[in-house]
C-alpha cells in the first residue's frame, strides 16, 4: 500500500484528488492533506509519507520551498502544474512525476505507478523545474489557469474577492483570488499597491497626476488613483525609476 499525502492550496482541487484516488485501482491510503507550506511541513514530517501529490503554487510559497526544507528525501513527488508545454519538457528533463491540472484519472494512475516503482527525486531535479518556471505567474480563474510572464501585465484591479487583471494586449483576467494575495507574488517583478483596490507594474507609469489626490497615467492611457496613505511611497518610487531607468 502506498501511503500518500496531498497538498494543494485549493479545498476543491484536494477533494478532486481524493475522488482520482478513490476511482483507481492503486491501494492507497491518504494520510493527510496540507493546504500551504507550513501545513506541508508539518504534515510531511510527521507521517514521512511514499508520495506526495504536490502543488507548484501554495498560498505561503511554493512547493519548491517544502521540498528544500524537508529535512528528509525519501519521499516520491508528484508535482501537480498548471503550466504550458515548456515547463512540461523540464520536468521530463528531470525525470520527475508531474499531473497537469485539471488532473485526470488515468495520468493520475499512471504517474502513481511510476511512482511505486521509480527512484526519489534526483539531486539537480528542483533546478530543472525553476529554470522552466522562472518569472512566471500562475492566474487561476473559473475555467483553468493562466500563465504570464509578469511583464505582459499592466495593472491588477480588485474586485472584492476576484482580481481583474489588464494585460498589454488588451485582454482581461478575471482572478479567483484576492488582491492581496497577487501583491506579495508581484512585488519583485517591479509592482506597487497604490491604492487598497490598485497593483500597478510601475514600468507602465507614463506621468504622475497632482489632481484627484494624485493619480498614476499608464501608457496606455489607463488612469490609476493613488491613496493618500501611498502617495509619498509612489512618488518616491518613480523618482528611484527616474535615475535609474534600469530599475
Amino acid at each position: 500500500m502506498l501511503r500518500l499525502a496531498i497538498v494543494d492550496d485549493e479545498a476543491p482541487a484536494r477533494a478532486n484528488l481524493r475522488a482520482a484516488l478513490g476511482s483507481i485501482p492503486v491501494d492507497v491510503e491518504v494520510v493527510g492533506e496540507a493546504h500551504n507550506v507550513t501545513s506541508a511541513l508539518e504534515l510531511l514530517e510527521s507521517e514521512r509519507p511514499d508520495v506526495v501529490l504536490l502543488d507548484i503554487w501554495l498560498g505561503d510559497g511554493t512547493g519548491f520551498d517544502v521540498l528544500e526544507r524537508l529535512s528528509h528525501d525519501d519521499t516520491r513527488v508528484i508535482f501537480i502544474t498548471a503550466f504550458d508545454n515548456y515547463a512540461v519538457r523540464a520536468f521530463k528533463s528531470g525525470a520527475l512525476h508531474y499531473l497537469l491540472k485539471p488532473v485526470v484519472r488515468d495520468e493520475l494512475h499512471q504517474a502513481l505507478e511510476r511512482a511505486a516503482t521509480g527512484p526519489s527525486l534526483p539531486p539537480d531535479a528542483l533546478q530543472h523545474v525553476r529554470r522552466a518556471l522562472a518569472d512566471r505567474i500562475t492566474i487561476p480563474t473559473s475555467e483553468g489557469f493562466h500563465v504570464l510572464v509578469p511583464a505582459e501585465i499592466v495593472r491588477c484591479e480588485s474586485d472584492g474577492n476576484y482580481t481583474r487583471f489588464h494585460l498589454h494586449n488588451g485582454e482581461r483576467i478575471m482572478a479567483s483570488r484576492t488582491l492581496k494575495e497577487f501583491d506579495t507574488q508581484l512585488e519583485p517583478y517591479g509592482f506597487m499597491r497604490v491604492h487598497l483596490s490598485h497593483v500597478v507594474n510601475m514600468a507602465q507609469v507614463k506621468m504622475y497626476l497632482h489632481r484627484d489626490g494624485g493619480t498614476l497615467l499608464l501608457r496606455d492611457g489607463q488612469e490609476v488613483p493613488v491613496s493618500h496613505r501611498r502617495r509619498q511611497e509612489v512618488i518616491e518610487a518613480l523618482g528611484r525609476r527616474s535615475t535609474n531607468p534600469k530599475a
